[in-house]
């Protein structure tokens, strides 16, 4: 292998790419993701073999021309122009016009500004460059590229591994990048950083304790691990009173969810009151949302309809004024499991695969809205479809790893074959 050093190689990487004309997205492929040529490129690691060889095929160079470091024209002793910092007012106000459209909704331009900045080579981990990865973790969150943002995430992780004192930074990413591995269905992925956040966040204040405990336990909920979340319970419920209203209520929802994955109705149904009566619409109105739709979820599960449709309309009425794509189809989706309930098959078929053809649930909704269509199917006729899609989410989620949805799956397939 070529002899490569760092920051000269990112230098060198980006040299040739910006010469080329190239995004970062565009480079990507084969062995090597956008955020991988990120950290390359900020000089955060030295590069593979393999993607060695990529790089140097897609860029039309030879792997020693890659791996060499070009004077700049004319240098020749005469000092080094000095790099931006910081406090370059055009950082200043490229940061400023992207969080200006993240607040405005613009997600995608937003995304646009800071993506052509994260690779700048003078990218530091303190000040503006943490600012600017953080920024772009939200854009991403808001625009639903998870995938994006889980890289982002991680190179933060990164950097901050070598802070002094940083257990709470890091457990905070640790437990957002548990939850979005979960939502991608990679849930061991997902359990590992759950299992981080909860240890790097041992001696930390309630609510990082609390955002971390949560993490964890949804991903062993969905993982078969019901009694390993319910662990989790009683320490939660511990913090509620150290922590904000929002922190509070959702600790209350997430202990109700599991509870009502163990059977406990009453439990559930005690915790989830609390929840709605901690987090007022004003506090966060999006939050105020989610919760709505959970304790609908939760009724549903356990085959009842009191409230669900009140907090459906609810919850619409402030998706309609300020949700995005994805709250909207997971509404969606938790209309047609309403229609399931109240035996409206075909409305229930119907608006599961319209929430489905968005693409915007999270693997778990996903599968559990093609679970759904084909319990409706069965009631349409149409049974052997209905086998074909049971069978198909049964080995999907089974093959994730999500075994609590595979054992719902392959109990529905079990009791169509064997109706007694």
């Amino acid at each position: 292998m070529a002899h490569v050093s760092q920051p000269e190689f990112g230098q060198r990487l980006r040299e040739l790419r910006l010469d080329r004309g190239i995004k970062q997205t565009e480079l990507a492929g084969g062995p090597v993701s956008a955020s991988y040529i990120s950290r390359l490129e900020m000089g955060n690691r030295l590069p593979s073999p393999n993607a060695l060889s990529y790089l140097a095929t897609t860029l039309g160079v030879t792997v020693d021309e890659l791996t060499t470091q070009h004077e700049p024209e004319g240098r020749g002793g005469a000092a080094e122009p000095e790099r931006a910092t910081t406090s370059n007012p055009t950082r200043s106000t490229l940061l400023a016009r992207a969080t200006t459209a993240l607040r405005g909704g613009d997600t995608r331009y937003a995304v646009e500004l800071l993506e052509s900045e994260i690779a700048s080579p003078d990218l530091e981990p303190f000040g503006w460059g943490w600012h600017l990865l953080g920024t772009l973790a939200e854009a991403y969150r808001k625009a639903q590229e998870l995938p994006a943002r889980v890289d982002v995430l991680r190179l933060m992780l990164d950097i901050s591994a070598e802070w002094e004192d940083a257990g709470a930074v890091r457990g905070g990413i640790l437990a957002e990048l548990s939850n979005d591995e979960r939502a991608l269905g990679r849930i061991e992925c997902a359990l590992e950083a759950g299992k981080q956040a909860v240890a790097t966040t041992r001696e930390c204040r309630a609510p990082e304790r609390a955002l971390a405990l949560m993490a964890l336990a949804a991903a062993e909920t969905e993982a078969g691990g019901v009694s390993r979340a319910a662990e989790r319970v009683p320490e939660l419920l511990a913090l509620v009173d150290s922590v904000p209203s929002l922190t509070a209520a959702q600790i209350y929802w997430s202990c109700a969810g599991v509870r009502g994955r163990q059977g406990d109705s009453d439990a559930c149904d005690k915790l989830m009151g609390h929840a709605l009566e901690t987090l007022d619409s004003r506090d966060d109105l999006l939050a105020w949302v989610r919760l709505r739709m959970a304790a609908g979820a939760l009724r549903l599960r356990a085959g009842r309809v009191d409230d669900v449709g009140r907090w459906i309309e609810e919850a619409g009425r402030a998706v309609e004024l300020v949700g995005r794509p994805a709250q909207a189809a997971a509404l969606l989706f938790l209309k047609a499991w309403l229609a399931w309930v109240e035996d409206r098959y075909e409305e229930a078929f119907v608006t599961a695969r319209q929430a489905d053809d968005t693409g915007l649930l999270a693997f778990h909704d996903r599968l559990r809205a093609r679970l759904l269509q084909s319990r409706c199917l069965l009631h349409m006729d149409r049974q052997a479809d209905a086998l074909r899609a049971m069978r198909a989410v049964a080995v999907e989620a089974e093959e994730a790893g999500y075994l609590d949805l595979a054992t719902e799956a392959w109990k529905a397939l079990a009791s169509t074959l064997d109706p007694v």
